[in-house]
């Protein structure tokens, strides 16, 4: 046990965070629609969820890449993909970097790699001048909102939120403060 303990260290304080690259995109979009499809099952429709595509997924990440806009982080250790990170300014709010969407491939879940994308997202918002970031989670997503909270973030407002015309109960949550992150 204290030898694989061991190596499990060693083998996650190696992970790099670093911006995407066009090579990355079949990752990010099967991830993508892997964990859209098994987190909101049962939270947004059936209609929705079996509408989901690698295609759709390829199309949103690319542009999402190609327009400058927004910025999309990866988390990999010696070539293995274990999750991305997306954000670009929040729409709604002046002055607050809006984390998008973050994704963990299953088996790296509860090993920190959520977490230091939040905190890598946090401090490029920070070190570019961003007074807060903000996050929309569907209401039942209770692992998600667990984490951020516990990062520090807080509940700002409820609303109802459409994914590709289907409606959800949605929370936007912020951190106030991006010190934490720096």
């Amino acid at each position: 046990f204290r030898s694989k303990y061991k190596t499990d260290i060693e083998r996650w304080s190696k992970m790099e965070i670093r911006f995407a690259q066009q090579q990355d995109l079949r990752q990010i979009a099967q991830l993508y629609i892997s964990n859209h499809k098994s987190t909101y099952q049962g939270l947004l429709s059936d209609e929705y969820i079996q509408g989901l595509t690698l295609e759709y997924g390829m199309d949103k990440w690319t542009h999402y890449l190609a327009d400058g806009k927004g910025k999309i982080w990866v988390a990999c250790n010696e070539g293995i993909f274990w999750g991305f990170a997306a954000g670009t300014e929040d729409a709604e709010l002046p002055d607050t970097w809006y984390l998008d969407s973050l994704h963990v491939i299953p088996e790296a879940r509860g090993k920190g790699v959520g977490t230091r994308l939040i905190r890598t997202m946090g401090k490029y918002a920070l070190e570019n001048h961003y007074a807060k970031m903000s996050i929309c989670i569907v209401r039942g997503n209770d692992a998600a909102g667990s984490l951020y909270r516990k990062l520090g973030a807080k509940h700002l407002y409820d609303f109802e939120d459409t994914f590709c015309g289907t409606k959800s109960q949605s929370e936007k949550l912020i951190w106030e403060n991006l010190e934490i992150f720096g």
